[in-house]
């Protein structure tokens, strides 16, 4: 019973602690920051890269490099 305690007391001082809290509230804040940056990209670019990736073919779709990351253009598709 004694050491439930006393491991209820180390890991609320670890959670409560200010670095831990501060590390976690910055990496979500830094997820945050970076999703909003890739979307607004993809609100800025999609008129010419979704542009070439459809009218690209099936084959370079699938096997040029360039194309690989640009699946995100079916979300942009009935706005070309």
């Amino acid at each position: 019973m004694i050491a439930l305690a006393a491991l209820m007391i180390l890991l609320g001082t670890i959670a409560l602690n200010p670095f831990v809290t501060g590390w976690v509230g910055g990496f979500v804040y830094n997820r945050y920051v970076q999703n909003v940056g890739v979307e607004e990209a993809h609100e800025r670019y999609f008129r010419t890269i979704c542009t070439d990736y459809y009218n690209s073919s099936f084959l370079d779709r699938w096997f040029s490099v360039r194309h690989w990351g640009n699946g995100w253009c079916s979300d942009y598709k009935d706005r070309l």
